[in-house]
């Protein structure tokens, strides 16, 4: 029997921030799908328990501890991973590294110290750690994908009026971070073509789950704006995005590279 254009099957796929609200369903989905994960992660009992689910599916999926907020030490760990397993054929960055002040970094409220602490954890690790990986990649002879997570914010300003009388704000710093993330692609896929080696990024719209840098779930009065907007009528789910990174990881989508995927249910288009 042929194989399946989307099928995964014997590729080593790094996954970094794994275990995450987007990255728990990415390993699993790419595990059914015939990958061996390599879940990358800060070494919790959620990720452990993760681990545990993985090899259920695949007895070679494993484990790598790494904290990309340590951006001072980024490399030398990334360097460790690397040198730990086999280069992997599809890197997929799904990680949401943020200081403890995340939810502080509105316009109003966001410092400088902040602000360069985010840019340096969320996007030079994002930006970092693919380098790292296509160069890899080039020496191994390997034709990869890389996929790294950014957001519709990267290419569409935060409409405000969703924010009114809510608990959550606007972030200066997010879109700044995301749209980076979309051109780092754009240029990569440019530089590492010649190696056939094909970067894409995927943006999420509104997902369905707790607010990042708060304990609380998506404040409701926000949610239900943005669902009466959005064309589809609902927020993003994980399985939505972990999909098109399927497609993205898989011979599917062998010509296309420096894309960016919106999974967002049409919200960017009204």
């Amino acid at each position: 029997m042929k194989k399946s254009s989307f099928s995964l099957k014997n590729k080593i796929s790094y996954i970094l921030g794994g275990s995450g609200l987007i990255g728990r369903t990415v390993c699993l989905e790419f595990a059914k799908a015939g990958s061996v994960v390599c879940l990358i992660d800060k070494e919790t009992s959620s990720s452990l328990k993760l681990l545990e689910e993985l090899k259920k599916i695949n007895s070679k999926c494993s484990f790598f501890q790494l904290d990309c907020s340590d951006f001072e030490q980024l490399e030398e760990n990334f360097n460790d991973l690397l040198k730990s397993f086999s280069v992997p054929h599809i890197f997929v960055n799904c990680s949401y590294p943020r200081t403890k002040d995340w939810a502080n970094n509105s316009f109003k409220d966001v410092t400088l110290e902040s602000y360069r602490k985010n840019i340096d954890i969320h996007l030079n690790s994002y930006s970092w750690t693919a380098k790292m990986v296509a160069d890899e990649m080039i020496k191994d002879s390997i034709k990869g994908s890389i996929i790294l997570t950014s957001s519709i914010y990267g290419s569409k300003a935060q409409d405000l009026s969703m924010y009114k009388d809510t608990n959550i704000d606007e972030n200066m710093t997010y879109p700044i971070i995301k749209s980076g993330i979309i051109h780092l692609s754009k240029q990569m896929a440019s530089y590492y073509g010649n190696f056939g080696i094909r970067i894409n990024t995927v943006s999420p719209g509104g997902l369905e789950g707790p607010i990042a840098g708060k304990s609380s779930t998506q404040d409701a009065i926000f949610k239900k704006r943005y669902i009466n907007k959005t064309p589809m009528k609902r927020m993003t789910r994980p399985d939505d995005v972990a999909h098109a990174m399927i497609f993205l990881a898989s011979e599917a989508s062998s010509y296309i590279t420096g894309n960016d995927i919106k999974v967002d249910g049409g919200i960017s288009v009204v």
